[in-house]
């Protein structure tokens, strides 16, 4: 078999390749029209392409803005189902804080029942207190703050004075906690 031989079947297979057929099976366009020809049918294949491409790209990005609208929207009924469990608890504290405006006496006990019902509700709602007044634990820098004084090693003994809050695993408010021997 002669170089040109080997050359010019290499080469039919790479042109076949490239024309998606496979080599042998049927004529090449050996004129230039017919090679001008296959060249603007893959370029007409290309520009398709590109296009369905752009389409998809469009349709994700409207996808894309529909997830976020729904996610912001369900943000804000579950917002509005919060406030509206938490509204008869707003309303009587602004009752009691009208009373004591007004130099009519507030109880503790009624501050107190109206705290624990509000805690009630955003405890429903995910909201966990970091730590009670006097309770000792090991100091989590995640989780508590000094209130004074140097550093602290994780796990050594601290008091909590404030207690923090999380919902789910992100902390909003670390407790505030002295050193055990303070």
């Amino acid at each position: 078999m002669s170089k040109r031989e080997r050359t010019g079947g290499f080469l039919e297979r790479c042109a076949a390749a490239l024309l998606r057929r496979k080599a042998g099976t049927g004529p090449m366009p050996e004129t230039e029209a017919g090679w001008r020809a296959r060249v603007a049918t893959l370029e007409m294949d290309l520009r398709e392409r590109d296009e369905r491409i752009r389409k998809m790209q469009a349709e994700y990005g409207h996808i894309e803005a529909a997830r976020q609208r729904a996610e912001t929207e369900a943000g804000a009924d579950e917002l509005a189902r919060l406030f509206k469990r938490l509204a008869g608890s707003l309303s009587n504290l602004a009752t009691l804080e009208a009373l004591d405006r007004s130099g009519r006496p507030v109880e503790a006990g009624d501050l107190l029942s109206l705290f624990e019902g509000l805690m009630k509700e955003l405890r429903k709602a995910g909201l966990e207190q970091i730590g009670d007044v006097g309770e000792e634990a090991g100091f989590d820098a995640a989780a508590h703050q000094r209130m004074s004084g140097g550093g602290v090693h994780p796990g050594t003994p601290v008091v909590v004075e404030m207690p923090g809050y999380r919902l789910g695993e992100t902390v909003i408010l670390k407790a505030m906690v002295r050193s055990k021997e303070e």
